[in-house]
């Protein structure tokens, strides 16, 4: 996650209404959240896709032991 600082920004003399003020800074927020959460799905597709496929290799080696210990005993 990053850290940005959050500052609204006058034109005139420096002061910002704090409505302004605060409504500038929920936009960035929901901004970020998106970001986050995007990030966050795209991180758990990963990982569902590579324990999908650790679960397959996993399956295939215990039926490839299988299938060994079948040779030997005949």
């Amino acid at each position: 996650m990053q850290v940005t600082k959050l500052r609204a920004r006058s034109e005139t003399n420096g002061f910002v209404p704090m409505g302004q003020y605060f409504a500038r800074i929920a936009t960035q927020l929901e901004a970020a959240n998106a970001r986050a959460a995007k990030s966050q799905a795209k991180l758990d597709a990963e990982d569902a896709r590579l324990e999908a496929r650790y679960r397959r290799a996993s399956a295939s080696l215990g039926q490839a032991a299988t299938h060994a210990e079948y040779q030997v005993s005949m």
